[in-house]
C-alpha cells in the first residue's frame, strides 16, 4: 500500500511540475513574442535613422560642392 501512496504522490508531483513547465514555457514564448515585435520596431527606426543620415550627407556634400 505505501508503494502506491508513493507512486501517486510522484505522479502528483511530476504533473505538478509539468503544469509548471507549461506556465512557463507560455511566459517565455509571450516574452519572445514581444521581444520580436520591439526587435522588428527598432530595426526599422534605425533603417529609418539611417535613410535620413544617408539624406543628410548627400545634402551636405551638395552643398560643399556647390560653395
Amino acid at each position: 500500500m505505501d508503494d502506491i501512496k508513493h507512486l501517486e504522490r510522484t505522479i502528483d508531483n511530476m504533473l505538478a511540475f509539468l503544469d509548471k513547465t507549461k506556465a512557463e514555457n507560455l511566459a517565455l514564448r509571450n516574452k519572445l513574442e514581444e521581444l520580436s515585435q520591439e526587435k522588428a520596431s527598432l530595426m526599422q527606426k534605425n533603417d529609418q535613422a539611417k535613410n535620413r543620415l544617408e539624406s543628410m550627407i548627400t545634402r551636405l556634400k551638395s552643398l560643399e560642392q556647390t560653395a
